[in-house]
């Protein structure tokens, strides 16, 4: 009917009154006898239904800005993985805009992407290829596909203004929400209309194999998408629906000629099957958006494909959406947040975890609540290392504030792992690391690091107690360092000159803390050494001796832009050492600048800074230039090819030097090296040639992260 009368309203009459005016409104009703016969809307609610997709999900935001912009609002929004993400941000109030400059800030793609791995900070440089944890059935394989504690605190931090809103009922958001997730024992759908809504969320998205089971309400949980990817059952069954807009990003199963391809394309169907269900039918006031994504990788997370993703989802939403009738729109939702903490109550830690959280994330009775600060503090608690979860839990309480009777998963007491790695010039190398949290059943965290190959066999032990400190956390230290290094010697044209052992025992007492990401130490610096011969150095040091004096240390160990720098003085011993570098995205392309400053005063052999680092130079052995003065700028480059595989350019300039000024017209050097790098689950292999500009050439290889 509503079609008719548009029809009606755009006739143009002639303007004389009368019978001529009633016999054209009768040509119109009789020119349009199929919409007169067009059934009406069927009366009642919306649901928008978001699938689960990885990274194709991310066309769910292109779908929303479409609704957007033609005013449609749903009265309830479902969502399974991705979709439960992307849509409880929507729920929340966000628009399409909103939610991507969250994605964008917040980088919860990253929940997703296979990473580096990392130990706890204790473990320095010692990377884990493999690593166990204690359970209550003994030490267990654990998954490195994800940082499970930073993946869990960006999540909390991403939706902590919808959790806010909700106050543990879904029902109370903008727009009322629900996740879907999976039982894994039943395998029955599970939809969660209530709690923290982080944690709803986190069990939606549980990954089989990436992530580890979310426990709610006593059930174990994982990806929705194993028994109702695309939800629309679900939603049928909330209070009043009577029609579903589908945002469907699955991709169709392979076909036979597809398989064809290979043992890779019958692992990913195998995967498929376990993502595939019946799919609903649609009745004919619905309206389903199937984005044609085929083309993309479940875990593509590039920003150019990311953006490819979103231009789809929208054209193809833009299209579907200008045919549709049945829609309604609706005014822009809101929510109140509340302006203030009534109380902080904490469950699952230890008793001393209670105060250490709330003045780690200013969550006292009585302080204003600003949403980005705590959201950048409850991000940051992924760095204390204690927890792999803390899930908030607001409820509304009296008088516009919120009361967090928050709930925190320990992280395992006891931590084992392995690494290992292989380098050209360097050799082979293993690492064998532990960590103890509650050591001597006190809250004492104790560490050892043990690494043998064949240059280096080095011990390194450590103590720490850790206490929080208004937003951050101080731990006094004790560590000791052991170190047996047979060091290879060069001529000035890259010849060979054998080798020189050496030996050094560190000693280190002082304080540690963690302040946005940045790890600061300060302390007792003491060593002892020998070995090294003088004449060969050129610096003058003595290769025995020892010295007794101060380190200062700040390092910034993770994320897009890493800094270690550190200072040791004593009446016998000065170093002073300073490398960072900045990983920027730009497209597929990956740009690296990197800057190495190091100056020194009496250094044995074993001290003396390479040119380049552990990275080395291009053209050059890997650590063939020593000296006790470094300047080292570097530009890195580097571009997929395809699957894992990628190129890589190294251009660098530096100086090496053995006293005088830092930055001395003399000894300068540059250097270009190119080659490929393939992604394996031993961590990269890298091969590429590289060449100085005094025509000195080398080929790099390297297996794994080096340490």
């Amino acid at each position: 009917m509503r079609h008719v009368l548009r029809q009606v309203l755009r006739t143009p009459f002639p303007r004389r009154k009368g019978w001529r005016a009633i016999a054209a409104l009768a040509a119109v009703l009789a020119a349009a006898p199929l919409a007169a016969q067009a059934p009406a809307c069927t009366p009642g609610r919306t649901a928008l239904v978001l699938s689960g997709g990885g990274a194709k999900g991310l066309a769910h935001l292109g779908v929303i800005a479409a609704l957007d912009s033609l005013g449609i609002r749903p009265d309830y929004v479902v969502g399974t993985s991705m979709g439960a993400i992307v849509g409880a941000l929507y729920a929340g109030g966000a628009t399409a805009g909103d939610t991507d400059s969250l994605a964008r800030r917040f980088g919860p793609t990253s929940l997703f992407e296979s990473t580096e791995t990392a130990g706890p900070l204790a473990w320095g440089a010692f990377s884990p290829l493999l690593m166990w944890a204690a359970g209550p059935s003994g030490f267990a394989l654990q998954s490195l596909s994800v940082d499970e504690a930073s993946a869990n605190a960006l999540l909390s931090a991403l939706l902590l203004r919808p959790n806010l809103l909700a106050a543990g009922d879904f029902d109370r958001l903008p727009i009322p929400f629900r996740a879907v997730a999976t039982d894994l024992v039943t395998r029955d759908t599970v939809v969660l209309a209530s709690g923290d809504l982080a944690q709803a969320v986190r069990a939606s998205m549980s990954i089989p194999l990436v992530f580890p089971p979310e426990q709610v309400d006593g059930r174990l949980l994982v990806d929705g998408g194993l028994s109702a990817n695309v939800p629309v059952g679900v939603a049928r069954g909330l209070p009043g629906v009577t029609r579903v807009i589908v945002s469907d990003v699955s991709s169709p199963l392979l076909t036979a000629s597809e398989l064809e391809a290979g043992p890779l394309a019958v692992a990913d169907q195998l995967a498929g099957f376990l993502f595939a269900q019946p799919a609903d039918s649609l009745g004919p006031d619905d309206v389903s958006i199937r984005v044609d994504l085929k083309a993309f990788k479940n875990l593509d997370f590039a920003p150019a494909t990311m953006d490819s993703i979103q231009r789809r989802g929208r054209a193809t939403a833009d299209s579907v959406l200008a045919s549709a009738t049945c829609l309604f729109r609706e005014a822009p939702p809101s929510g109140v947040l509340p302006r203030q903490v009534a109380g902080f109550t904490l469950r699952g830690g230890a008793p001393t975890d209670a105060p250490l959280l709330e003045q780690f994330l200013g969550t006292s009775p009585g302080v204003a609540l600003d949403l980005p600060v705590l959201a950048d503090r409850v991000r940051a608690v992924a760095q204390l290392g204690a927890y792999t979860a803390l899930w908030l839990h607001p409820v509304e309480a009296a008088n516009g504030a919120v009361k967090f009777q928050a709930v925190v998963h320990p992280a395992p007491s006891k931590l084992a792992g392995a690494t290992v790695a292989y380098d050209r010039d360097l050799g082979g190398r293993v690492g064998l690391m532990y960590l103890d949290r509650r050591l001597f059943h006190q809250p004492l965290e104790g560490s050892a690091t043990l690494g043998f190959g064949t240059l280096t066999n080095d011990l390194a032990l450590g103590l720490r107690r850790y206490f929080g400190v208004g937003q951050t956390w101080i731990a006094p230290t004790l560590t000791v360092h052991l170190e047996n290094q047979a060091i290879n010697l060069y001529a000035p044209d890259g010849g060979d000159l054998g080798r020189t052992d050496t030996r050094q025992g560190v000693l280190f007492g002082g304080v540690e803390q963690g302040v946005g990401g940045w790890m600061l130490a300060a302390g007792f610096d003491g060593r002892l050494w020998n070995g090294g011969d003088t004449a060969t150095t050129g610096t003058g040091s003595d290769p025995d001796g020892s010295s007794a004096g101060v380190r200062v240390a700040a390092r910034r160990p993770r994320g897009a832009w890493r800094v270690d720098g550190e200072m040791v003085w004593s009446s016998t011993f000065q170093r002073v050492g300073l490398a960072t570098s900045l990983a920027v995205g730009l497209g597929e392309w990956r740009v690296v600048p990197a800057v190495r400053l190091g100056w020194g005063a009496y250094l044995p052999l074993q001290d003396l800074f390479p040119l380049g680092g552990t990275q080395g130079f291009p053209g050059l052995s890997t650590e063939e230039l020593r000296g006790d003065r470094e300047v080292y700028l570097g530009l890195g480059i580097s571009h997929p090819i395809a699957g894992t595989a990628r190129w890589e350019v190294l251009a660098a300039a530096g100086r090496s030097a053995d006293g005088g000024a830092l930055f001395a017209a003399t000894d300068w050097l540059g250097g270009v090296r190119a080659g490929v790098a393939i992604g394996t689950p031993i961590g990269d292999i890298q091969v590429a040639y590289g060449i100085t500009t005094t025509s000195i050439d080398n080929v790099f290889v390297r297996i794994g992260r080096w340490f």
